[in-house]
């Protein structure tokens, strides 16, 4: 790492890393068919299968996504929960030069629905055999099924012969991959655009600086809707000839069952995963040791300096730190275990500035605001040129919107977010989307949401002001908000105000709303 006269800090080339990578992200499991087709690829539930029959069965998907109308260019929503079936068609769209859209289905129908009209896809591909939640989805579709040996029962929506293809790009750096969404929806969603350079080099990095193996197995709990989940996990084990346990929905008791089976070498996730495995453990009296685990890595959320010696202690290993974004991941990771609440340095091809207020760089150990470019930096937002702008700064830098600082080593702190957005467990939760959602009741005739900190997690606080003569109920408001909102965007606590406090441009004061949470006084 070094670092510039204008305080850029610089990971270094990565020149060698992009060379490696094949043309398109499908040639990483074409790579590993053909130089090792028996290695085991995928494991869910009591089903594996090795590398030479994930291609296979991407093959196959190709020709079923050919024969409900997709061309190069269009966008394939797969609405799934952790599967084979999902990988297969995430693989098999891109390598049609599709551009693959992994969409949780725990979302609710409202936010499906926006997803799907908003990214304009040729078809929704829902993962009926494996989800209940996709299935009920595909219900409502009226999609058309398909069974298949290996895959499994995957159910097709109605061909949009209107759906619109975008340019395609032959170079890797320049074609969209994957449209992930960072926080569902809001009224105008974010779909952020990522190429098969940055999805590879997420997979590639990971595998090169923490030295993955063909002999590690990854247990995949985040996901695969999710940068971590896909890029992190899913895409490094793949590179490395590794073996991934995808992991439909995450319960302690599973976890340290896999543990205990000594089938998890490498596992990464938020910090709030863990906290349940210890406190799953020590309610049952249950050892987290094992002989074959080498590597836990956090990401995603800031992580407790209290809850990080817990873990190590329990789990006897050291844990990795890393910080990104789905816009830009990885930003900095570290090898190995991280000191203090350090998130590791720059990584490879990656460039970085901490700006004070003023517009100028910050000095070492300075807080400012992060900004970043590099490999793998995201080819912008879909068809908002408004929110595209609104992150661009100078030099092909964008700001992450976080405030930080860099040490003399180059490792990088992270301080607090300028951005007004809630950590839930990992996943960016935008409160505008639920105040609308919550706006929607009669009888509201405002609503304010806001984060409250919960250990290293954060909560959803709505206060809610009726209209004028009018009574609420708060079981009706969270009934409307379990119906319409997925379970981590849902408010923690719902509180009748009967006046929002608002400042002198009529904007909501929520600096006073927080400032009341955190001194016990909901207003």
């Amino acid at each position: 790492m070094s670092r510039s006269a204008q305080n850029v800090f610089d990971g270094g080339s990565a020149e060698k890393l992009l060379a490696s990578m094949p043309p398109r992200l499908a040639g990483l499991v074409q790579r590993q068919a053909m130089v090792a087709p028996d290695r085991r690829a995928l494991i869910s539930g009591d089903k594996t299968l090795t590398y030479a029959e994930l291609w296979q069965a991407i093959g196959r998907a190709k020709e079923l996504l050919k024969a409900a109308g997709v061309v190069p260019g269009d966008r394939v929503m797969i609405v799934n929960e952790n599967s084979i079936a999902a990988v297969t068609f995430i693989f098999a769209a891109t390598d049609l030069d599709a551009w693959a859209s992994p969409i949780n289905a725990r979302m609710s129908p409202r936010e499906i629905d926006a997803c799907r009209t908003f990214s304009g896809c040729r078809t929704v591909v829902y993962t009926v055999g494996d989800s209940p939640a996709a299935a009920d989805h595909a219900s409502r579709a009226q999609a058309r099924a398909h069974d298949d040996p290996v895959f499994g029962k995957v159910a097709f929506a109605p061909t949009d012969v209107n759906a619109r293809a975008e340019p395609v790009y032959a170079e890797k750096e320049r074609q969209t991959a994957i449209l992930l969404f960072s926080s569902g929806t809001t009224g105008a969603p974010k779909g952020v655009m990522l190429s098969h350079q940055a999805i590879m080099y997420m997979g590639g990095n990971m595998a090169e600086l923490r030295k993955i193996t063909p002999d590690d197995m990854f247990y995949n709990i985040a996901p695969l809707s999710h940068v971590i989940g896909f890029g992190a996990m899913l895409t490094t084990a793949i590179w490395a000839g590794g073996t991934t346990e995808l992991v439909t929905q995450f319960r302690p008791d599973n976890f340290v069952a896999a543990l205990q089976a000594n089938r998890i070498s490498y596992v990464m996730g938020v910090p709030t995963i863990f906290a349940r495995v210890l406190e799953y453990a020590k309610a049952n009296g249950l050892s987290l040791r094992s002989d074959r685990l080498r590597f836990i890595a956090v990401g995603g959320m800031p992580l407790d300096l209290t809850l990080k010696s817990q873990i190590e202690a329990a789990f006897g290993v050291e844990i990795g730190n890393s910080y990104g974004m789905t816009e830009m991941a990885p930003i900095t990771r570290s090898a190995g275990a991280t000191s203090g609440s350090t998130v590791g340095v720059p990584q490879p091809g990656i460039k970085i500035r901490i700006m004070r207020e003023d517009g100028q760089s910050a000095a070492v150990d300075e807080p400012g605001e992060i900004w970043v470019k590099g490999p793998n930096l995201m080819l912008g937002y879909y068809k908002n040129d408004a929110a595209n702008e609104d992150v661009r700064r100078p030099d092909g830098f964008m700001t992450t919107g976080d405030i930080g600082s860099m040490d003399q080593d180059g490792n990088l702190s992270l301080v607090g977010r300028t951005k007004d957005v809630i950590i839930r467990s990992g996943f960016n939760v935008y409160p505008i989307e639920v105040e609308a959602v919550l706006s929607q009741v009669p009888g509201v005739a405002m609503v304010a949401v806001v984060g409250r900190a919960a250990g290293d997690n954060e909560e959803i606080i709505a206060y809610v002001q009726p209209a004028v003569g009018r009574q609420l109920d708060i079981a009706e408001l969270e009934a409307w908000a379990r119906e319409n909102l997925t379970a981590y965007k849902r408010p923690k606590e719902i509180i009748l105000t009967n006046e929002l406090p608002i400042g002198p441009t009529g904007k909501i004061l929520k600096s006073r709303l927080k400032a009341d949470l955190a001194s016990g006084h909901k207003h």
